[in-house]
C-alpha cells in the first residue's frame, strides 16, 4: 500500500505559499533546488527541496541546461538572498525554541502526572485511616454499652490514639510534601514563562536587528546603484565624446590625404615641368656652345663683324639673364611646395 502522498509550504518569492502538492510546487515561479520546503504535518522543519525525497524525482525530471555563468545579481535578487538568509536562521532559531519549549512542556506534564498519583496515594491513604477511625469510634460506642468491655475499648483507644496521631503526623508529611512539589511545580511554570518572556524578548530583538540589517543593506544597494548609474552616465558622456574625436579625426585624415594628394600631384607636375625646363636649358646650353663656338670663329674673322658679335653677345646675355630668372623662380616654386608638403 502506497503511502499518501503529503502537501508542503514553501517559501519563494520572499513569500509562504501552501499548502500545496510536490508537483504543484515544482510549477510555482522561482522554484529551484534550493527552494525551502515544510511538510503540512511537521511545521517548522523548513530544508532545501533537493533534500526530501518527495522532490527529488521532480528535480531528476526537469530538464538541465549546461551550467552557464549567472548574470550580475540585481538589488532586488540580493535582498531577496539576505531576506533568505535571515529567515533560515529565523526558522533554525524558531526550531530550537519549539524543542525547548516541548521539552519544558514534557517535563511539566511529567511532574504534574506524578503530583496527581501522589495526591491519589495519599487520599486513599486518607479514606482507609478514616474507615479505621470510623471502627474504632464504632468499637468505642459498643464497649460503651458493654462494660465489660472496658480493657479492650482502652486498648483499642489507645491503638486507634497511636495510629491516629500516625496518620496525622503522615499526612502532615504529605501536606508538607505536596505543599513543596506545588511549589516546585510553580517555580518550574514560572521559570518557563520567564523563559518563554525572555525568548519572545530575544527573538523581537533579533528581528529588529534583522530589520535593521535589512534597511542598512537596501540603502547601501541603492547608494551603489545610484553610484553605477552615475558611473554609467560618465562613461556614456565620455563614450559620446570620443565618438566625437573619432569623427573629426576622420575628418582631418580625409582633408590630410586629400591635402598630400593635391600636394604629390603639384610635385609630379612640377617634376614634369623641372624636367621639361632641364631639357630646354640643355638644349639653350646646346645652342650657347654652338653660339660660342661660333663666336671663336667669328673672332678670327675681319674686325668688321665685331658689330654683329657685340649685337649677338647682348642677344645671348639677355636670353641667360630670363633663363636665370626662370630658374630662380622655379626654384623658389619648388621649394614652397616642399615645405607646404
Amino acid at each position: 500500500m502506497t503511502e499518501p502522498v503529503s502537501r508542503f509550504f514553501a517559501f519563494t518569492k520572499r513569500s509562504i505559499k501552501g499548502p500545496f502538492y510536490p508537483k504543484d510546487i515544482a510549477r510555482l515561479p522561482g522554484f529551484g533546488r534550493n527552494t525551502l520546503v515544510c511538510p503540512e504535518a511537521a511545521l517548522g522543519q523548513w530544508k532545501e527541496a533537493y533534500l526530501d525525497s518527495a522532490f527529488q524525482t521532480l528535480l531528476e525530471a526537469a530538464p538541465q541546461g549546461p551550467a552557464r555563468p549567472g548574470p550580475a545579481l540585481t538589488p532586488e535578487a540580493a535582498d531577496d538572498r539576505a531576506v533568505r538568509a535571515l529567515l533560515e536562521k529565523a526558522i533554525l532559531k524558531n526550531s530550537q525554541l519549539e524543542s525547548e519549549v516541548k521539552s519544558m512542556k514534557r517535563e511539566y506534564s511529567h511532574e504534574k502526572r506524578r503530583f496527581e498519583e501522589d495526591l491519589k496515594k495519599k487520599d486513599v491513604e486518607i479514606r482507609a485511616l478514616a474507615e479505621k477511625f470510623k471502627r474504632v469510634s464504632s468499637a468505642h460506642a459498643a464497649q460503651a454499652e458493654h462494660p465489660s468491655w472496658e480493657h479492650l475499648y482502652k486498648t483499642l483507644k489507645k491503638q486507634a490514639g497511636e495510629k491516629l496521631f500516625e496518620a496525622t503526623q503522615t499526612l502532615s508529611e504529605k501536606s508538607e510534601e505536596n505543599l513543596r512539589l506545588r511549589n516546585q511545580i510553580q517555580n518550574m511554570v514560572d521559570a518557563y514563562e520567564n523563559s518563554k518572556r525572555n525568548l519572545l524578548e530575544k527573538d523581537a530583538r533579533e528581528r529588529l536587528e534583522t530589520e535593521n540589517e535589512l534597511k542598512a543593506l537596501r540603502s547601501e544597494l541603492e547608494e551603489k546603484e545610484m553610484a553605477v548609474t552615475a558611473v554609467t552616465e560618465s562613461m556614456q558622456g565620455v563614450l559620446g565624446k570620443t565618438e566625437e574625436f573619432q569623427r573629426i579625426m576622420l575628418d582631418e585624415r580625409k582633408e590630410h590625404e586629400e591635402q598630400t594628394t593635391r600636394f604629390c600631384e603639384e610635385i609630379g607636375r612640377l617634376k614634369g615641368e623641372v624636367k621639361w625646363k632641364q631639357a630646354e636649358l640643355d638644349r639653350l646650353n646646346a645652342e650657347l656652345s654652338e653660339t660660342l663656338n661660333k663666336i671663336k670663329e667669328y673672332e678670327s674673322v675681319d674686325e668688321l663683324k665685331s658689330r654683329e658679335q657685340e649685337e649677338l653677345y647682348s642677344v645671348i646675355h639677355s636670353k641667360v639673364r630670363i633663363l636665370s630668372g626662370y630658374f630662380e623662380n622655379l626654384e623658389s616654386r619648388l621649394k614652397y611646395a616642399f615645405k607646404k608638403a
